[in-house]
């Protein structure tokens, strides 16, 4: 009951008008320019970022609703939030929680532009299969953790 509570606050705060305005588009821009700054240390020549759109003279990707990492934390936070914990437990893993997926949507950002550069093919794949699957398997694997450490260790 409190998982499904708060999984649907968080993803109903997300489609809020001033929320998605002001905040989510923001941080998808944020992500871009900071996924191009990161490209650039990597040796990625000629990679613009404007907007939320990262490109290339080979290659173009767009940073959308969904691709942010946002959904993905808001079911790793009501994971964490539903479990019968103290207090500090849960803020411990709430915060190792965004700090994980959004490192972990970093490096997912990085890998789908080198795969896109080098196939469409390759993209669409990593894009929609492989990384939908490591996301949701790294995002149970650090609850099943977290709850471990912190709640059934009580």
């Amino acid at each position: 009951m409190v998982f499904g509570a708060t999984l649907l606050a968080l993803f109903t705060v997300t489609m809020i008008k001033p929320v998605y305005y002001h905040v989510i588009m923001p941080f998808n821009r944020f992500l871009a320019w900071s996924s191009t700054a990161a490209l650039h240390l990597f040796g990625g020549e000629g990679v613009t970022c404007s907007g939320t759109s990262i490109s290339s003279p080979s290659f173009g990707m767009n940073i959308a609703e969904g691709c942010n990492g946002i959904y993905a934390l808001a079911i790793v936070l009501a994971g964490v939030a539903a479990m019968p914990a103290r207090w500090t437990a849960k803020l411990i893993g709430l915060a190792l929680a965004v700090v994980l997926v959004m490192a972990l949507n970093y490096i997912r950002i990085i890998t789908l532009w080198y795969a896109g550069i080098t196939s469409t093919f390759l993209f669409s794949t990593m894009h929609l299969y492989v990384w939908e699957f490591v996301i949701i398997a790294l995002g149970a694997a650090y609850w099943y953790v977290w709850y471990e450490k912190f709640v059934a260790a009580d």
